[in-house]
């Protein structure tokens, strides 16, 4: 994260926060302010967010304030957003109602260039995901919308992907998450060593889920043929080397381990990134969302105001689209 911090301080980028009246959003401003990070657009009603922000002690010069229900925007981002659902039939007062929800509104910023990114999801009603489906979209090669969590410790970083987005993915589906995943890592410039987790090591168990991971593989090394990448593993065997040298002694990971997880389904990659948190004493930061045109980014209902600045970090790296020479 402070090589994150370091990628954007002092450039002024802004990151819109449809949540503008949760206390969180506010003391997110306040730190990402103070350490000079990210210029944060709150979105709500203006005098009741200036009143918040005044009892806090929070200066409300530190931030921008959008009101989505009076905004001199609004009436063009509605006539945006129905040319983006025209293809649905959505009637002009429909697409006026929908940008007046700040999770929306929030979103046709991000689309008009008029903020770098978006961190919604404090609460259910303001979760992202359907906004930057319908008005972000995907970037020119994807197919699916994935995720992934950071979690990081003091001594090491960590991605485990896809925790939140696809259920049940095929084959082709964990393919591109893998490519979108490493993607996101070498943003950060870390190599990314992409594994593929099962309840198999090489073949020690059959079943249909591990012949998808097994094709997955075999895809991912087609489309990035220089990615540093196997499966199907266990976890330890793609974690730590001495175990890897008694499972796969071929695996890249008998020298190094893995620092990618490409999960087999959304249960397995839940499951695990809150237990790698609650257990593991890990920070989870995510979900970033991966495979938009814009970064747009949810966040767990009970993150903390530092870990609702961390993502807006994340974002605004993210937007930069600066290539950092890979660190190892």
């Amino acid at each position: 994260m402070e090589q994150a911090r370091g990628r954007i301080r002092g450039k002024g980028m802004r990151v819109v926060f449809p949540e503008g009246l949760e206390p969180r959003t506010l003391q997110a401003a306040a730190l990402l302010h103070a350490q000079d990070l990210v210029r944060s657009v709150l979105l709500g009603p203006v005098g009741e967010i200036r009143a918040r922000l005044h009892s806090l002690g929070i200066d409300t010069e530190a931030v921008d304030i959008r009101d989505p229900m009076h905004d001199p925007q609004t009436a063009s981002y509605a006539a945006t957003y129905e040319d983006l659902r025209r293809h649905k039939g959505i009637s002009t007062a429909d697409s006026v109602a929908k940008v007046r929800l700040s999770h929306y509104f929030g979103a046709l910023m991000v689309n008009a260039g008029d903020a770098a990114g978006m961190v919604s999801g404090l609460n259910s009603e303001t979760k992202p995901f359907i906004p930057a489906f319908e008005v972000i979209r995907m970037r020119e090669g994807f197919h699916r919308v994935s995720s992934v969590f950071i979690m990081e410790w003091p001594q090491r970083v960590l991605f485990y992907a896809d925790c939140s987005v696809n259920i049940a993915p095929d084959a082709a589906t964990l393919s591109e998450i893998a490519c979108a995943t490493a993607q996101t890592v070498c943003s950060f410039g870390i190599e990314p060593r992409v594994a593929f987790l099962s309840f198999s090591t090489r073949d020690s168990a059959r079943h249909d889920s591990v012949d998808r991971v097994k094709e997955a593989v075999l895809l991912t090394r087609a489309a990035a043929p220089d990615l540093i990448v196997d499966g199907e593993l266990q976890f330890d065997a793609a974690f730590l080397p001495d175990i890897a040298r008694k499972k796969s002694p071929d695996s890249p990971f008998a020298n190094e381990g893995a620092n990618v997880f490409i999960f087999p389904d959304l249960n397995a990659g839940n499951i695990a990134y809150k237990i790698t948190e609650r257990l593991g004493g890990a920070s989870a930061i995510g979900p970033i969302l991966q495979g938009l045109n814009r970064p747009v980014n949810d966040v767990s209902r009970g993150c903390s105001a530092q870990d609702l600045a961390d993502v807006a970090v994340i974002t605004a790296v993210l937007a930069c689209g600066e290539q950092v020479q890979p660190t190892g």
